[in-house]
Formats: C-alpha cells, structure tokens, sequence
C-alpha cells in the first residue's frame, strides 16, 4: 500500500506540465543573450579591426609620401627649397621628421649610401631612402606604423629648362684661338679666353660665369645637359635584336675599340664602349656614335654629319674629342671631357657642347652656324642628373 502511494507521487510529478513555460523561456533568453553577447563582440573586434586597418593604410601613404619628399629635397636645389643636391644625408640616429598631415601623422626618413662614389660633386651614385610613417592617437601613442624602404640611383631626367641653345657651350674653360666664325650665342660657366686673331662672333654674344675677354663676365651658371648612356646603350643593342631591319644602328660589343678606317655611312644609333678613330670618310645619316672613350678624327678622317633636328645628337663621347681631320654637315657634337679642334670644322647648322674647349682657329677653317630648330628643345635621351627609383620594398 505504501509503496503503490509512492509510485503514484512519483508518476504525478512526472506528468505535470507545471514550470515548464518559465524553463522554455529562460532557455530561450539565455540563446538570445549568448547571440547577443556574441554579435557585439564580432562588431566590436571588427570596429577594431577597421580602425587599425585605416591606422595602418593611413601610415602607408605617410611613409609613400617621405619617399616622394625626400627625392624631391635630394634633386633641388637649396635655393629652390631642397636641400644640399645628392649630398643630403638624414640618418638612423639623426632622422628627418616630416609632420605630412599633423603633429599625429607623420614620416621619419634616413637615407645611407649603397654605391660607390661616381662624380667628384656626388657622394655615391646609389643610395638606400627608408621613410617610417606613423599614426598616434590622442594620447600620443603609435596606433599605425608602416615602413617603405626604396633604393635609387643617380639618372638623367629631361627637363624643359635644359636644351642646346649655344653654339658652343663648355662647363668649364673655352679657349679661342683666332681665325673663327661664329653665328649664334656662346656660353662658359667657367672662363672664356679669345687668343690671336680676333673672333668673328656674329648674330649672338658671349657669356660666362668667370672672366671672358669678348663678353659678359659675370653671368649665371647654366644647366649643362647630360647624356643618358644606358638609355642609348639599350636602344643600341634593340636596333641589333631587330630582325625587320627597321631599326637601323649597332651595340659593338663591351670594351670594343673601334676605327673607321674604309669608306662607309652609317644610319642609327652606334654605341662604342671604348675609343673610336676616323680615318676615312664617314658619313652619318641621322645616326650617332656613342663613345664611351675617347673620338679622333685623324688624318684624312672626315665626317659628313646629315642630322635632321628631329635626330641631332651627331658625335657624343664621355672622353675627349678631337678634331684632326674634317667634319661638317648638321648635328650636335658633345662630349664630357675637352673637345680640341685642329682641323677643320664646318658645322651648318649644329652646335659643340663640351666641359673644356681649345678652338684652335689658326689650324684650320672653324665656321660653326647655330640651328634656330634647337632653341628650346629638349633632345630625348638628355637633361639633368636626379636620383631615380630603382626598387621599392615594405619592410615588416
């Protein structure tokens, strides 16, 4: 009898529905809450999320654009607001701040040398820019922080302010040594000395930075323009690549002297690595020697330069040039050592751009045309030195 009693409490508590509602409910509330909770933890790490990854693209383009600062103050001048020109040094222990948007957002950049010294007023020809860009909160502390490191090196960049508008130009000394005719300007940035005879100047003046016996002294240092050799070494060793024959022009080969000693013209571009000798006729036909050494025209050497305005760069060497035998025609002559003439030099219409010039009248016949068709012009493969971008890293 008891135990019938206690098997029937047993079966009502069992069967009743009683509680059951409030159970379902709080089951439920528990779920949505647990939902809840974890909905605002994904918006919240998401938020944060978002907002570092804004920090950090922020401090990105911070770092981009120390780059673009720091290339800029390396190729202009001081009294054009950059600063000491491809001799500027920020380092690791003294770096450049540059606050690029506020106190909060800005760029640190150093620069080191990676090359060897090139030219006597460079450093080095290849240098490492590292720009750090960062992004602080309120309380000052770096919430973004992004670095950018890019090497370069020392290139040539055409530039509207450099063009061929002397008829003969030298960055260093001119020597005039009588029995010449000139039509059009010259210009020295050193000194221009006129010996013997006097100098048939006409249809122009001369200028020179130093001291000129024929002139205006005084004068304003003027951009000489630069070669750009490994663009025309390209171009060279293209024109050989050419099946079509289209492109006309030779790459001789590295540390390849060359003398022209039979009759023959040329058309293209010609690139010499190493000393060039003429010593017959030569006839060029729009087309350049490149010599990375020196050119002499000797003997009975005698170059008949036909270039249009379009293609003017007639003979170009980084040695010496020297004139024994002959050249006339059109075209642009230049070289970055002396040019020394002692024959006979006719050029109608072209100009003589060289560092130091010896014009040796008394020599030989020296009549040299200016071309109104080079005022102004910027030659491509020419312009001014500036350090260029050569690659571009992040650093993590």
């Amino acid at each position: 009898m008891k135990k019938n009693i206690i098997n029937n409490k047993i079966k009502n508590i069992l069967s009743t529905q009683k509680g059951m509602a409030l159970l379902t409910t709080l089951i439920f509330v528990f779920i949505l809450v647990t939902f809840a909770v974890a909905l605002l933890t994904m918006t919240s790490n998401d938020t944060k999320l978002s907002t570092l990854q804004r920090d950090s693209t922020k401090a990105f383009y911070l770092a981009e654009a120390g780059i673009e600062k720091a290339l800029w103050h390396l190729n202009t001048p001081k009294d054009l607001g950059g600063e000491n020109i491809f001799l500027w040094r920020p380092t690791s222990d003294d770096e450049w701040k540059v606050e690029v948007v506020s106190s909060l957002e800005y760029c640190q950049i150093y620069i080191s040398n990676i090359g060897d010294a090139s030219l006597d007023e460079e450093d080095t020809d290849r240098i490492e820019i590292t720009s750090i860009g960062f992004v602080e909160n309120e309380n000052e502390k770096v919430v973004g922080r992004r670095t950018v490191i890019v090497t370069a090196k020392i290139g040539i960049s055409p530039s509207n302010n450099v063009s061929y508008d002397h008829t003969i130009f030298t960055d260093g000394n001119m020597t005039l040594n009588g029995g010449i005719t000139i039509s059009g300007s010259i210009h020295s940035n050193s000194d221009i000395t006129a010996n013997g005879d006097a100098v048939d100047l006409q249809n122009g003046i001369a200028t020179a930075f130093g001291s000129t016996n024929i002139g205006i002294d005084g004068q304003p240092i003027q951009d000489y323009p630069k070669i750009d050799w490994e663009y025309f070494e390209s171009l060279a060793k293209l024109a050989d690549e050419d099946l079509t024959d289209i492109n006309e022009g030779h790459y001789y080969g590295d540390n390849t002297s060359v003398v022209f000693n039979t009759n023959s013209s040329l058309n293209g571009i010609h690139f010499i690595d190493g000393d060039v000798k003429i010593q017959s006729v030569l006839t060029l036909n729009n087309a350049t020697i490149f010599a990375t050494g020196k050119i002499d025209v000797i003997g009975s050497g005698d170059v008949n330069s036909i270039n249009s305005p379009s293609t003017p760069l007639a003979l170009i060497a980084k040695g010496d040039i020297t004139i024994g035998g002959s050249v006339h025609g059109e075209g642009i002559i230049q070289t970055e050592g002396t040019f020394t003439s002692n024959g006979n030099v006719n050029i109608e219409e072209g100009v003589v751009y060289a560092v130091n010039g010896v014009l040796n009248g008394g020599g030989g016949a020296i009549n040299l045309v200016y071309s109104a068709a080079y005022a102004g012009m910027v030659v491509s493969g020419t312009g001014v030195e500036v350090y260029i971008k050569t690659s571009w890293r992040e650093a993590y």
